[in-house]
């Protein structure tokens, strides 16, 4: 009881406390001490929320929790699937099969309130794929978004992930 009233008026708590009772004694009286742990990490498989691309699965690539100097907001590189490969049947051909096996990549430099983080990650190496020239001139835009279409085909080729290249149904 001694030690809620020291807190109250103000005073700190000793370094012979352990740090449950410390945390313990923070929660009772309404302030959190603890930091928020950073989740929104490369390779977070994320849903976009808002904009062209929303209901659309993506990944992170690179994220900026404080923000830079032309966005000065917490945001995120993303590289997300446009278009879903469609469903494959065992009746049909390789031809019909590698065409519908396609996918369609974009990229995208998007604020965090508007992804919605999953449970799923995805150990993909995009870092190297997406640079920041890419989003100043659009012929590396498209080169990134080859070389992402390469990765994700494969992947999805491979049947890893399967639930990613999945059209979300809402």
């Amino acid at each position: 009881m001694d030690l809620a009233i020291d807190l109250q008026r103000g005073l700190s708590l000793p370094n012979s406390i352990p740090d449950n009772v410390r945390r313990v004694a923070d929660l009772s009286l309404g302030c959190v001490l603890t930091k928020m742990v950073k989740f929104l990490k490369s390779g977070k498989v994320v849903l976009v929320l808002s904009g062209r691309f929303a209901g659309r699965k993506a990944v992170i690539v690179k994220n900026y929790d404080e923000g830079t100097g032309s966005k000065p907001y917490p945001h995120a590189v993303i590289a997300g699937i446009e278009r879903y490969p469609l469903k494959i049947t065992k009746g049909m051909g390789q031809k019909r099969i590698a065409k519908r096996s396609r996918v369609k990549p974009f990229i995208k430099s998007i604020n965090y309130n508007h992804i919605l983080p999953t449970r799923y990650n995805l150990d993909l190496d995009l870092k190297s794929v997406v640079t920041a020239e890419s989003f100043k001139e659009p012929s590396q835009r498209v080169t990134s978004k080859k070389a992402i279409k390469k990765l994700l085909e494969e992947r999805y080729n491979s049947g890893k992930n399967k639930w990613f290249f999945q059209k979300l149904r809402f």
